[in-house]
């Protein structure tokens, strides 16, 4: 087995008490190691094989398929598809901001991150699979079915990230986050080149039937990719208490005392604060490859497949190699590298003008938003206590969500008011720059 599974958690250190994350930290903590089993390789590739499912379930549902047929085909005989479906993703990820921090406290207190994980697995399966059966005019069945199916799917990606710094030595958790995001891009492409034969007639009412089938399919490899979690992987969290009215005021009284780590001087302000930019920007390049690939480069619908293809196989290979540069050079100088490629992919994405350049920018694009998420993840697992795991990813999810509302709506507004790509995509240059000079406090890993 390759070496990325082979690296074991150190053994626990006696009589040590772990540190926390907090305001005045001049350095990562550095936790003491739970007692429980060290993880083994099989563990590591079952974390790992998550991935697949859950880049597969974004490419394929959120950012393709389901987003183009609910507009084209359920919304037939409407003209106000696209609002309705950006009004969809705005509630749900909202509802996901502001819950997956409360999640993540109940879970690390009642010791059931697991159970969790795999409640919001299940809804988001048996959702998803009622959403592959709307057709034409089922507009607020499907507009309802999403909404669940996104949120259920939010909260078990958390809480399934709270897992890397339980199973992996903090001296590998870029390699270790980085080889899952690669291995889960690699399943997106495989899952796209699965149904891009059903896609080939195009987004219309007569197609619908191969369309549910391609949603279906998609959740079909969603659901067996979990499974291997679901059975592998091991609970370590301690639970404070069993009683659930006295969880959710532990939970209550965590969430209260974690705030002032977040909002005061330190690391783990830095690293939110250059994460909600960042991911400002990347949300903002993320949705304009599509646009500008029809508007400017002139790209049919059957070369939007092949768009996202490049942008999986450039973001294979930068979890891959950004996931390991992080464990060598560090946090701080692998995030400012991610941010470099993404200022560059933006320069890139509105100069070009052919379509073997924009191939090549859309590659670069990959690169970053591959790197950024498992780079991200893995530095995560450095700043959050062992004790309040789930609780931090949470929070750390926050900024995401909050990057991905207000990152597409003020490219909207500048796109509106310009009518030209030029003008808007100065906010993404201004978000990575900003990230960039943040991220040259970040402090350094301790060892």
């Amino acid at each position: 087995m390759v070496s990325w599974l082979k690296v074991r958690r150190p053994s626990p250190i006696p009589d040590k008490p772990s540190c926390r994350a907090d305001e005045s930290a001049q350095s990562f903590p550095k936790h003491s190691p739970s007692s429980s089993p060290p993880a083994g390789k099989w563990e590591r590739l079952a974390w790992s094989c998550f991935d697949i499912g859950s880049s597969s379930f974004t490419t394929v549902i959120v950012d393709l398929v389901f987003a183009v047929y609910f507009v084209r085909v359920v919304c037939a005989h409407r003209v106000d598809g696209t609002w309705l479906w950006t009004l969809a993703l705005f509630f749900s990820q909202a509802f996901v901001a502001f819950s997956s921090p409360w999640i993540g406290a109940m879970a690390d207190v009642l010791g059931r991150k697991k159970r969790m994980l795999f409640s919001a697995y299940a809804v988001c399966i048996l959702s998803c699979l009622t959403l592959a059966r709307m057709g034409e005019g089922d507009v607020w069945p499907s507009l309802i079915t999403f909404m669940i199916t996104n949120v259920s799917f939010s909260l078990a990606d958390n809480l399934m990230a709270g897992f890397l710094p339980e199973i992996s030595s903090y001296e590998s958790l870029g390699t270790l986050s980085g080889w899952a995001r690669s291995l889960g891009n690699l399943g997106s492409l495989a899952n796209l080149l699965l149904v891009s034969p059903l896609l080939a007639s195009g987004f219309t009412v007569s197609n619908s039937d191969r369309i549910q089938l391609a949603l279906a399919l998609t959740t079909v490899i969603y659901a067996l990719a979990g499974l291997p979690a679901l059975f592998l992987l091991r609970e370590r969290t301690e639970a404070v208490t069993g009683n659930l009215w006295k969880a959710l005021l532990q939970a209550g009284r965590r969430l209260r005392d974690s705030l002032p780590k977040v909002v005061h001087p330190g690391a783990l302000r830095t690293f939110f604060a250059s994460s909600l930019l960042c991911g400002a920007g990347a949300t903002i390049v993320m949705v304009v490859v599509a646009i500008y690939a029809q508007m400017a480069i002139g790209m049919a619908d059957t070369e939007q497949v092949l768009v996202l293809l490049a942008v999986q196989g450039g973001a294979c290979v930068g979890a891959l190699s950004l996931g390991k540069i992080k464990d060598w050079f560090g946090s701080a100088r692998s995030l400012q590298l991610v941010v470099i490629v993404w200022t560059l992919s933006s320069i890139a994405l509105v100069s070009v003008q052919s379509k073997p350049l924009f191939w090549m920018t859309a590659f670069l694009v990959g690169i970053g938003n591959g790197s950024l998420f498992a780079v991200s993840r893995a530095v995560m697992g450095l700043l959050s206590p062992p004790e309040a795991r789930a609780q931090y990813y949470g929070l750390w999810f926050v900024t995401g969500r909050v990057a991905a509302a207000l990152g597409p709506l003020l490219f909207g507004v500048l796109f509106e008011a310009s009518h030209s790509f030029r003008i808007p995509m100065t906010i993404p240059l201004v978000c990575f720059a900003s990230g960039f000079l943040l991220l040259l406090a970040l402090p350094a890993d301790r060892r």
